[in-house]
């Protein structure tokens, strides 16, 4: 099961409420993409290049929240 990680800071901007995370080495990111839900929260990953602790590729960078929700 993965923890919930803190976020190294928090800003506020005119529309969105974005979390930033510790960005992985540049070395081992291919790309970045991002991901948006349902109720407008946009989630931003890097892919990398090798396999992770679980398997997995991606890593979240950061997230950014509505200020207004629908």
């Amino acid at each position: 099961m993965a923890t919930k990680r803190k976020p190294m800071k928090i800003e506020k901007s005119k529309n969105y409420i974005v979390e930033d995370y510790k960005d992985p080495p540049k070395k081992q990111v291919l790309r970045y993409r991002s991901k948006k839900l349902e109720d407008g929260t946009i989630l931003t990953f890097a892919v990398m290049r090798g396999k992770g602790p679980e398997g997995g590729r991606t890593k979240l960078v950061n997230i950014k929240y509505p200020r207004r929700r629908k």
